[in-house]
């Protein structure tokens, strides 16, 4: 049984850094992960579908989810994604990445499969003496397949203690609420890029995973919201939603959210593997006016400081983006026999959790 629950807030989809060449950067994964540290991630999710995860060998996976455990080392809580075709693969990934140190594993519905018992046999068997939580990832456009709040709710309830679910099925709103009135107290993040953050933090979600150029201000949308300054989030939320949505276009997302983190110093290359369509003159332009515009109204908002805005001329380098220790959020949850109780969960959520001493 597992007894860390993932934490309330933010877990950042990391992006997988390639050479030009398209080969692995393995030194920008220490880069990115300092990076989503300093900017006040709680989380990161390794593999994801911004991930590249589909575009991987097996051999690659392995040093991938290797490289952020051994960077991370123990700062942030980490999630592999290990969605495979088949039951046996996905459940022979999950428990690769559970032995290599990963605190959950995420699985979407493979291809071609629907909402029936197969489907809910095969979470099951995914979950079955994992030893860590499970993220249920419902994003019917990688997946196609098209999952009810009531078939959810069933499933989570057969997978181990503090699994969660990752919620991408837009209107994502009023699903969430939906799922909380049937599922209680298990937790929801919501996703898409933050587009809809502050509709599903007001629906009952417990944070996000999702990946974004500014994950400090994913942070303080959160964090605002959770202290009850619900307009003030509502002011950080409209400033970064026109760059959420220029990052999330279709087809161009991924490449664009790597220009922006190579811009900010968080990887050296903004490289996509093939196919995939390289960003041209006319993207890139308006790129620049959104990046300029977001500085300026991160100046005037307060949100993250001088060290962590945008630089557009030259790229940062890791000691630029960490903050000073004085401003660095908590340490994320303990992981299992850490400063914990035997049989407390290591971490709770605001919907009804009992929270531990290490959650931020």
């Amino acid at each position: 049984m597992s007894d860390v629950q993932l934490c309330p807030g933010v877990h950042v989809v990391a992006a997988t850094p390639f050479l030009p060449d398209e080969s692995l950067d393995e030194a920008s994964i220490g880069s990115l992960v300092d990076f989503c540290h300093a900017n006040g991630a709680d989380g990161l999710l390794v593999l994801g579908v911004m991930g590249e995860a589909d575009r991987l060998s097996d051999a690659e996976r392995e040093r991938v989810i290797e490289g952020f455990l051994e960077q991370n080392a123990g700062r942030m809580q980490i999630t592999v994604g290990v969605t495979a075709g088949s039951t046996v693969v996905a459940r022979e990934r999950a428990r690769d990445a559970v032995r290599r140190g990963a605190d959950a594993v995420m699985v979407s519905p493979p291809p071609g499969s629907s909402a029936g018992e197969p489907l809910r046999e095969h979470f099951r068997r995914v979950g079955d003496e994992l030893g860590a939580a499970v993220v249920v990832q419902d994003h019917p456009a990688s997946s196609a397949v098209k999952m009810p709040a009531e078939f959810i709710a069933g499933v989570v309830e057969m997978l181990p203690p503090g699994s969660v679910v990752k919620l991408e099925d837009p209107p994502t709103p009023p699903k969430i609420a939906r799922l909380r009135s049937l599922a209680g107290a298990v937790p929801i993040f919501g996703g898409l890029g933050g587009v809809s953050l502050l509709q599903e933090l007001e629906a009952g979600a417990d944070g996000v995973m999702t990946g974004f150029g500014f994950p400090e201000r994913l942070a303080r949308i959160v964090a605002e919201h959770r202290a009850g300054r619900v307009e003030e989030a509502r002011r950080v939320f409209d400033g970064a939603l026109p760059l959420m949505v220029f990052e999330s276009q279709p087809g161009i997302a991924a490449g664009v959210r790597k220009e922006v983190l190579r811009r900010r110093g968080a990887m050296r290359h903004a490289t996509v593997r093939q196919p995939a369509p390289a960003l041209d003159d006319t993207t890139l332009a308006a790129l620049d006016v959104l990046l300029r515009e977001s500085e300026v109204g991160s100046r005037k908002s307060g949100v993250g400081s001088r060290k962590t805005m945008i630089a557009v001329a030259a790229p940062l380098t890791t000691s630029d983006f960490r903050l000073p220790t004085s401003k660095r959020r908590n340490d994320p949850c303990p992981r299992s026999g850490e400063n914990s109780t035997p049989g407390t969960p290591s971490c709770s959520a605001s919907a009804g959790w009992i929270r531990s001493p290490g959650c931020a």
